[in-house]
């Protein structure tokens, strides 16, 4: 209600201020073809340029009312955001990944593989953590839709997978994982062991973290996967990534090897849940036609809360 009186004010200013103007124009425009009546003209002028020297002088400083009082309550509702949710975001990304980099390589499967209508997936991911704890873990799950990792009970997991129940989560042609560094170290890897979890079994990977990075803060954490993707004969492909934690500033990009004749790639972030206000995302292909159907870039400059999905979309000739 307020607004609405404040909005019929300034109506009722700028038609008072723009009629002033039109006679103060009038008056000087009207002095100046009086020409041989001095003393009407002279004030005729003296009136014109009152009126219109009043009008621009009111118009002038409303508008800078208007920006001043604008920019003062915005001020005001940011600082009592930032009051109110400060205590509730910093807890929050304490615990964030930051500078997030997921890099994926599609390619097929090489003549004689046991999968041939099994992609490669080859990813090399990365982020920085404050915190570390002694033993982390990479877990695949060979399951159904419905499989979960509620009932693991291992170390704090880097990465979870899942493949399809008909394949080995230990044949290294279905799972593998490569390096895992923390601060340009490679980290010791332990014998893998097998967890029972919700809808099916889970091949987990563990590593252990060095005491130094267990207690220091600030760790940057580097890690590669090579995984396999069903799409026999489909004619599309869809990639995507779902966020488990909190991360900043994070980059998603996917590159399609061309012997998987790719048409068209299509890059989506619509899914996403973001911490705060979503500005700054970028979503595109990476290169220009016509080789704009063999890479994609998701760019998130801003928090994104779990469960925000990432996918790619390819299209390709199955001929």
């Amino acid at each position: 209600m307020v607004a609405s009186h404040e909005r019929q004010l300034r109506k009722v200013l700028a038609l008072v201020n723009s009629l002033a103007l039109t006679v103060g124009l009038v008056c000087v425009v009207t002095a100046a073809l009086l020409t041989h009546q001095q003393v009407l003209a002279t004030v005729l002028s003296l009136i014109g340029g009152a009126f219109v020297s009043a009008a621009a002088v009111t118009l002038a400083i409303g508008s800078l009312t208007v920006r001043e009082t604008t920019q003062q309550v915005d001020s005001a509702v940011l600082r009592g955001m930032q009051d109110v949710l400060s205590p509730v975001r910093d807890p929050l990304f304490a615990g964030a990944l930051s500078a997030y980099r997921y890099d994926c390589l599609i390619s097929p499967a090489p003549p004689g593989d046991t999968h041939p209508d099994y992609v490669y997936q080859s990813f090399r991911i990365s982020y920085r953590i404050d915190a570390l704890p002694g033993t982390v873990a990479i877990v695949c799950l060979a399951s159904n839709d419905d499989a979960s990792l509620d009932g693991f009970t291992g170390p704090e997991y880097l990465l979870r997978w899942m493949v399809d129940d008909n394949l080995d989560p230990d044949d290294p042609t279905v799972f593998t994982v490569g390096a895992v560094r923390v601060d340009n170290r490679d980290l010791d890897r332990r014998p893998a062991t097998h967890e029972t979890v919700v809808g099916g079994r889970a091949r987990v990977e563990h590593f252990s973290v060095p005491h130094d990075a267990q207690v220091t803060m600030g760790h940057l954490v580097e890690l590669s996967v090579t995984a396999r993707k069903f799409v026999g004969n489909d004619r599309r492909i869809r990639v995507q990534a779902q966020v488990f934690r909190h991360v900043t500033d994070a980059e998603y990009r996917l590159t399609v090897d061309p012997a998987l004749k790719p048409t068209r790639l299509s890059v989506n972030a619509s899914e996403i849940s973001a911490l705060g206000a979503a500005h700054g995302a970028s979503v595109r292909t990476t290169f220009p036609e016509p080789f704009n159907t063999t890479a994609g870039l998701i760019q998130l400059p801003f928090p994104l809360q779990p469960g925000s999905v990432m996918a790619f979309t390819i299209n390709r000739d199955v001929t």
